[in-house]
């Protein structure tokens, strides 16, 4: 995971910050967004974390049905029903 926070400047002179998030496995999964405080952004942050990670573990848990699918029936590549 790496994360990025670069305060910045609006034209009328308020601060505001912009959050970048590379996640996943590979760290490939990028998320951008923008927040008033760093309590905001650190929030979002750890929300976009939980939700790649919940994406990638729903992707494993398909993939485990399916090779479990494969071994019980003798090799054939056929989907599970489940």
């Amino acid at each position: 995971m790496k994360i990025e926070i670069i305060d910045r400047l609006t034209s009328d002179g308020r601060f505001y910050y912009e959050w970048n998030l590379w996640d996943g496995p590979d760290g490939i999964d990028h998320a951008r967004g923008f927040a008033t405080d760093l309590v905001q952004a650190f929030t979002k942050i750890f929300e976009w974390h939980e939700r790649i990670g919940a994406d990638y573990a729903a992707e494993v848990e398909q993939d485990l049905k399916v090779a479990r699918n494969f071994i019980q029936n003798n090799g054939t590549n056929s989907e599970p029903t489940d």
